[in-house]
């Protein structure tokens, strides 16, 4: 039986950035991720900020392929609100590439990274973890002092030992295009029932020309349409008449932080600890920002040789104040925005489509922190808050 220090279940820029920052410290870690090759199949927009270079401490010249300035952002009924324009907020990214800068510093670093690896069973056993990994219909048991899920939304760790579940899965369709036209600059945002019922659609342009998309959409599970539907429907707003699809994306995205993300031996990280912005359904930023909270909590913990659930418990803690309040706020936001009806939307959008608002946007706008837009919006445009009751209303019915 082969043992570790630590095992790492998923080979995102999640776990890669942990076993990274274990493995420089000199201690023996594996990492198993289930697929062929880092960063495939694809399942994520790759639109990010340019906070989480500073975490990677890696150039970002090496993964961006576009800078957006802005937001085109639709209303069911057809009315359009520009903003930002006047400086880059955030980066477009080769997601496949930043999967695997992330993974090749973690081996260059001393972690060993296992593809084709798929957990198929775990337990507690004499105060360490017991794996079976199976690589093509071989089984190999594997040993660790602890182990860290980072194996996405749908975690067969979260599972196993039974941690709680997120609050909601929103399903996610895609597709990489190409013989666009669009404004380099600028993301195209639509919103709707038929569309996007409970997140939104979006096409982000992935080169300077504009000539090349990401495109997609999320829908929670009160979507009278089905996924196929609302893609379908995308694909013939003006923007992407003519257009070729060359790669598929899809997967889901989990909402609501785990309350628990420790237990004795165990620890889970990212999208398997539901730690992704309600907002947008990004997961790269706080996904990071709690992976430096984990490896630093267990790297204490292998320095004391303690992994019981009192010591491990100092991340959940560290993480919820790092940025707990932040996605419980996202989530509070979330309940108003999941209920509204497309008349709504389009209230609200006609609403904001003003230049008090707008400008109030542009200054405290932020993807990473949406709330710091709240109480600026609020205090320059006191008014909307005539329409939060319609909303509490809408989500009782």
């Amino acid at each position: 039986m082969e043992k570790y220090d630590v095992a790492v279940i998923g080979g995102g820029p999640i776990g890669g950035y942990i076993a990274k920052r274990i493995a420089r410290e000199g201690f023996k870690i594996a990492l198993f991720e289930e697929h062929k090759r880092i960063g495939l199949p694809l399942k994520c927009a790759g639109l990010v900020t340019s906070r989480i270079f500073r975490i990677l401490n890696f150039p970002k010249t090496k993964v961006v392929q576009n800078e957006i300035y802005g937001a085109h952002i639709y209303s069911p009924s057809g009315e359009v609100i520009t903003i930002g324009g006047n400086k880059v907020h955030a980066l477009v990214i080769n997601r496949s590439q930043f999967d695997e800068e992330i993974i090749n510093n973690a081996i260059k670093n001393g972690a060993e990274i296992y593809l084709e690896s798929r957990t198929t069973y775990a337990k507690k056993r004499n105060n360490t973890i017991q794996l079976d990994i199976l690589k093509k219909e071989k089984t190999n048991q594997i040993n660790c002092s602890l182990l860290i899920g980072a194996d996405g939304s749908k975690s067969k760790i979260r599972e196993v030992f039974r941690f709680p579940q997120p609050t909601e899965f929103l399903k996610g369709i895609g597709a990489e295009v190409t013989n666009t036209n669009l404004n380099p600059k600028f993301v195209e945002i639509f919103l709707g029932q038929n569309i996007a019922q409970g997140l939104f659609a979006w096409i982000i342009p992935i080169n300077k020309d504009g000539s090349e998309a990401r495109i997609g959409l999320c829908i929670d599970s009160n979507s009278k349409n089905t996924l196929r539907q609302c893609f379908n429907r995308l694909l013939k707003v003006k923007q992407l008449q003519n257009v070729k699809i060359t790669k598929h994306i899809g997967g889901y995205i989990p909402l609501g932080p785990l309350k628990k993300t420790v237990e004795s031996n165990i620890m889970l990280v990212g999208d398997a600890a539901a730690q992704v912005k309600p907002t947008s359904g990004g997961g790269i930023y706080p996904g990071l920002l709690c992976a430096q909270c984990c490896s630093s909590v267990a790297l204490e913990a292998l320095e004391l040789n303690d992994f019981n659930k009192q010591v491990l418990n100092k991340y959940h803690k560290s993480w919820s104040k790092e940025i707990g309040k932040e996605l419980s706020l996202g989530m509070k936001f979330r309940t108003i925005f999941k209920n509204f009806n497309d008349k709504q939307h389009d209230r609200y959008i006609k609403k904001f489509n003003n230049k008090k608002t707008i400008d109030t946007i542009n200054k405290y706008g932020d993807i990473d922190y949406p709330s710091k837009l709240a109480i600026p919006l609020l205090k320059n445009s006191p008014s909307l808050l005539k329409l939060l009751p319609s909303a509490f209303k809408q989500k009782k019915k």
